[in-house]
Formats: structure tokens, C-alpha cells, sequence
């Protein structure tokens, strides 16, 4: 697999995903092994998901170096954010953790996929 290939993935499984209305690519590189996206989601509720990878691809597996899923409703309204930024050393998942409902208030929380992603939003829609 190269990064072309695991960009072509996603973009399928964003199409194939029910509660996704619409999407654009806001910024996407790929360059051997080595690749980032960028993507805003459109749910059918009119919510935005914005997600974001960097990431390289190591035995066929991908590696997800950075991440960051946003979720916010229609109005800009804070929903959720799982991303693994290294602001929050107090957290026992750190660097993984989940903004949930609020921007301050800060839950830990595993490793998580685009894939997870998307199925939480599409039972939570």
C-alpha cells in the first residue's frame, strides 16, 4: 500500500458512510509512504466534521502520526474533538484524549480511527 491508496480509502468509505451528506478535501498530499488529508464533512444534520491525518504507511499498515476529528453543529456550536495533540500531559492517555461538549473540558480516550469516527457520528445523528 502507498499513501495514494489509503487516500482512495477514506474518500470510499466517506462516500459509502450514511450520515455524510456532502464533503470536501481542504488540503490532501501524498508522497510515497508519507501523506496528510483534510477533509470537511457535511453530516445529515447539517453538523460539520472536520478530520485530519498525518500519517505513513510501514509494512502495508498505516501509522496515524497526528490526528484531529472536530465535530461542531450547524451553527458553530462545539460537539466533539478526539485528536492526539500534546497539550494535556495529565490525561493517562496522553496524547490521546476527547474535548467533549466543551473546549476545556477534557476526557481520555484511546488511539481512534477515521473509521470509529464515522461510525460514532453516524449513531449519534
Amino acid at each position: 500500500m502507498i499513501a495514494e491508496d489509503y487516500l482512495a480509502l477514506i474518500k470510499s468509505l466517506i462516500a459509502l458512510c450514511l450520515a455524510v451528506k456532502s464533503f470536501s478535501i481542504l488540503r490532501e498530499e501524498a508522497q510515497g509512504n508519507k501523506g496528510l488529508w483534510r477533509y470537511r464533512l457535511t453530516l445529515q444534520d447539517d453538523s460539520l466534521l472536520e478530520m485530519f491525518e498525518f500519517f505513513e504507511i510501514q509494512s502495508d499498515q498505516v501509522e496515524v502520526i497526528k490526528y484531529s476529528f472536530h465535530w461542531q453543529s450547524k451553527d458553530g456550536q462545539f460537539i466533539r474533538r478526539w485528536d492526539n495533540a500534546a497539550h494535556h500531559p495529565e490525561i493517562e492517555t496522553y496524547p490521546h484524549h476527547l474535548h467533549e461538549g466543551a473546549e476545556d473540558f477534557v476526557l481520555p480516550y484511546q488511539p481512534v480511527k477515521f473509521e470509529e469516527i464515522l461510525q460514532i457520528i453516524t449513531l449519534d445523528l
